[in-house]
């Protein structure tokens, strides 16, 4: 059975016909149901807390993107990329970057959201953190 600690979201696994945890995580369909929990997460973050924020998706056309960019009503945004491992690298932050550099000054964040135990920040600036510490931070910011 699926374990609730590791907060997936458990109705959409059942009915993908998943009844181990390591099906889940070691099948395709674990990335999009990652970013899909994630996704849900920040909204219902958002309307517990009474407050409204647009998530789009970037994406260039030669390939660089990224999952989640919240524009919380100013003119910065706060980009996000969904990644099902628990310890991502310098390359998973790719388009991150590629964003950063396209909207120059406009990232107040970076974050990469994932199933790590640990925040830590990449040496290109990029946060890694799980989907708790992700809200936390949406919170304070």
């Amino acid at each position: 059975m699926i374990s609730a600690q590791k907060r997936v979201p458990a109705l959409a696994v059942f009915l993908a016909g998943f009844g181990a945890e390591k099906d889940l995580f070691n099948s395709s369909l674990a990335g999009p149901i990652w970013e899909s929990y994630v996704f849900g997460q920040i909204l219902r973050h958002a309307g517990s807390r009474g407050e409204s924020t647009t998530i789009n998706y970037w994406r260039t056309a030669n390939g660089p993107e990224v999952d989640l960019v919240l524009d919380q009503g100013g003119k910065r945004l706060v980009a996000i990329e969904c990644k099902v491992k628990e310890r991502p690298d310098l390359a998973d932050s790719a388009g991150l970057r590629a964003l950063d550099e396209a909207e120059r000054g406009r990232i107040k964040k970076k974050s990469m959201v994932c199933r790590t135990k640990a925040t830590c920040k990449l040496s290109d600036g990029t946060w890694v953190v799980n989907v708790s510490e992700l809200l936390k931070n949406l919170g304070s910011d």
